[in-house]
């Protein structure tokens, strides 16, 4: 190779141009079929350059146009290459060995921008074959570049100073878009003239696309950032603030400018509070130093304050050298206030479950004892935290710790609310061995992980004492209310007896008695079977406290109209009676004895004539006022005669019956005689 090389030839060809005098140029061969050879125009001096069929070496030869007579004809001539230079040799070997080494496209134009050589590099680049780039412009080869480079090129060639490390960006033969970091570098030859430019392109897609991947990762950052409601910054490692999202800015009507270059803790976040400022400062003085701060702070907004859960950590490169500092935070201002609510709310749960009379155990499904108030540990003799985690069974007596598991269970399958061990009484053990009555109430607890029970524990000593207490008072005083409901029973059976004899005797005495004695005995003898017939109506009730006074009030109406003799032809209305009233025994004797009087003296004068006799009686009760209305549809009481007036024992009784009730009466004359009797139905 090196003696073909050493023997390298030039093909001179000599042609002749019509339209001016004949040179011969000098043409390099290109190892192309002769219709792709053709002649370069005429400048003063070429550098051309020729390739081995067999190696890859570039040789940079420089000759002269050589003046030739008119009419000569094309020649060949072959020059000899001898005693080359071997350090020319050795550069060009070395330039052909790093075209194809390093990944850098080479290439060589003419000053006509011809491709006088490229590596593959550079020609893979372009999408076209080596040997179709050789001779070809690179408006040609590049159609779609020429408007951007071809100025360049047009500038160092006519300048004569490089153009270095600008950028191209295209698609290549793909349709793939790359770009290059290119530079263009002007060739000088022997006279210091520019006979070429040499290229030089290193492919920067790579770097580019991890630029623009980098960049569309940080656009899509801070995208993301800015748009979620948490505070996220960076901060210098000596605390000073280089960015921040949009929310905390906006929300504290700040721009990024006025926190930029200012230090973290004398920012506005932070000013409405100087201890909270300087916990910031310590953070950042912690930060530096390695630590991560996590801590809820507040935060001073445009319009409010709210809570943050604030965290600074430091952030290191490679090398694990500090680079920056990232603050960040979490508005927590309603997690805070439900946490706040939350434990007040268990507080006052606390509060209400401790301070409760009732002993309150929480048991979960497995029959765990959870949760225990004081009155629970009171009632049983334990200490606060020793039930807790036992078993339940532990606060029953031993009889009921075969069926109790499963009666547990059961319950846990079909949870109601609802009294334990109906219908039987219960008993509970204390920590020291005793046993004592209670009564227990279940209440389910559905939560959203587990279930629980939460008994209700009563202790029911003093109650069941009470009771016990109570029922033998009861059972006392029924025994002394039997006895006195029989001695009452028999006095008023006694009484009436005693009434009935003394009427009997007033009835035997009236037989032989003068017409105006036998009246008297027999007003007489009404008055006592009067009081007679209360003392009946009490035995008869079983109630010696009160008596009914309607049905009173009929029973002495007909008692009234057997006693007297002319009594038959009265008939007597009672529509308006209100059977609910009752009144005591003191008030029922004289009330029945003022009823009967007003009675007899009707019979006796209203009725002259005894046609369409009737008396109507009525009674009512508004509260505690009784009204008793007694009247007759006679001739009417005389306007002389007042109550308490009158030759008769009846009329002289009025007044006092009256004063016993303690009664208000109304008199009424008109349409006969209405007597309105009112009273208080209790006792005075």
């Amino acid at each position: 190779m090196s003696k073909w090389l050493a023997n390298w030839c030039h093909v001179l060809v000599l042609c002749r141009n019509k339209l001016r005098q004949n040179y011969l140029h000098y043409q390099p061969l290109y190892h192309c079929p002769e219709s792709r050879q053709h002649t370069f125009a005429d400048p003063d001096e070429i550098a051309a350059c020729t390739q081995a069929p067999d190696y890859g070496a570039f040789l940079f030869l420089y000759t002269s146009l050589l003046k030739q007579e008119p009419g000569s004809k094309v020649k060949t001539l072959l020059l000899k290459r001898s005693n080359m230079d071997s350090s020319i040799e050795l550069k060009a070997l070395a330039l052909d060995a790093l075209s194809h080494t390093l990944p850098t496209g080479i290439a060589v134009l003419d000053s006509s921008f011809r491709y006088v050589c490229i590596n593959s590099i550079l020609a893979e680049f372009n999408g076209v074959d080596i040997q179709q780039h050789l001779g070809r412009t690179v408006e040609e080869v590049l159609p779609d570049l020429a408007d951007s480079i071809m100025p360049l090129l047009q500038q160092v060639r006519d300048s004569g100073k490089a153009i270095l490390n600008f950028s191209i960006v295209g698609n290549n033969h793909n349709t793939e878009q790359s770009q290059w970091s290119g530079s263009y570098i002007p060739l000088f030859n022997a006279q210091q003239q520019v006979c070429g430019i040499a290229v030089v392109a290193l492919n920067r897609t790579m770097d580019w696309f991890v630029q623009q991947t980098r960049k569309n990762d940080l656009d899509r950052l801070r995208k993301i950032l800015d748009n979620m409601f948490s505070f996220v910054g960076i901060l210098s490692p000596d605390g000073t603030v280089l960015d921040a999202n949009k929310p905390p800015l906006e929300l504290a009507g700040l721009t990024l400018d006025q926190v930029r270059n200012k230090k973290f803790w004398q920012c506005f976040w932070w000013q409405h509070d100087a201890d909270v400022a300087k916990r910031i400062e310590i953070a950042v003085q912690n930060a530096k130093a390695g630590q991560i701060s996590r801590f809820d702070t507040s935060v001073q907004m445009k319009d409010s304050i709210v809570i943050i859960d604030f965290m600074l950590a430091p952030v290191y490169d490679e090398q694990q050298q500090l680079s920056f500092l990232v603050p960040s935070g979490i508005e927590i201002t309603n997690r805070k206030r439900s946490e706040q609510e939350l434990q007040d709310s268990e507080t006052r749960f606390r509060r209400v479950f401790d301070s409760t009379a009732d002993g309150l155990i929480c048991i979960d499904s497995l029959g765990l004892i959870t949760l225990a108030n004081t009155r629970a540990l009171q009632m049983f003799g334990y200490q606060a935290g020793e039930l807790t985690g036992q078993a339940v069974e532990i606060l029953l007596p031993e009889r009921y710790l075969k069926h109790h598991p499963a009666l547990r269970q059961s319950f846990m399958l079909d949870p109601t609310t609802r009294p334990m061990g109906q219908h039987r009484e219960l008993c509970a053990k204390r920590r020291d061995g005793t046993e004592f009555p209670v009564e227990i109430g279940l209440t389910y607890l559905e939560g959203d992980k587990k279930a629980a029970v939460l008994a209700t524990i009563t202790d029911v000593s003093a109650a069941k004492e009470a009771r016990q207490n109570l029922q033998r008072i009861i059972d006392e005083k029924t025994t002394l209310l039997s006895e006195r409901t029989l001695l009452l029973n028999e006095v008023h059976h006694r009484v009436k007896n005693n009434l009935q004899i003394v009427s009997s005797l007033l009835s035997l005495r009236s037989r032989n008695a003068t017409p105006e004695l036998k009246q008297v005995l027999l007003e007489s003898q009404l008055r006592v079977r009067t009081m007679a017939l209360t003392h009946q109506l009490l035995y008869e009730k079983r109630d010696f406290s009160s008596v009914p006074l309607a049905n009173y009030l009929r029973q002495l109406c007909q008692l009234v109209r057997q006693t007297l003799t002319n009594a038959g032809f009265i008939s007597f209305d009672f529509s308006l009676m209100d059977e609910k009233i009752v009144l005591a025994l003191e008030k029922a004797i004289p009330c029945g004895l003022l009823a009967t009087e007003i009675l007899t003296n009707s019979i006796k004068h209203a009725f002259p004539s005894q046609q369409k006799a009737q008396v109507h009686l009525s009674l009512v009760q508004n509260n505690q006022r009784i009204t008793l209305q007694i009247g007759d549809n006679g001739i009417g009481l005389p306007k002389s005669i007042e109550l308490g007036q009158g030759n008769s024992l009846g009329m002289q009784l009025i007044p006092a019956f009256i004063a016993q009730l303690g009664a208000e009466v109304e008199l009424n004359r008109q349409s006969g005689t209405m007597y309105s009797i009112h009273f208080l139905s209790g006792r005075d």
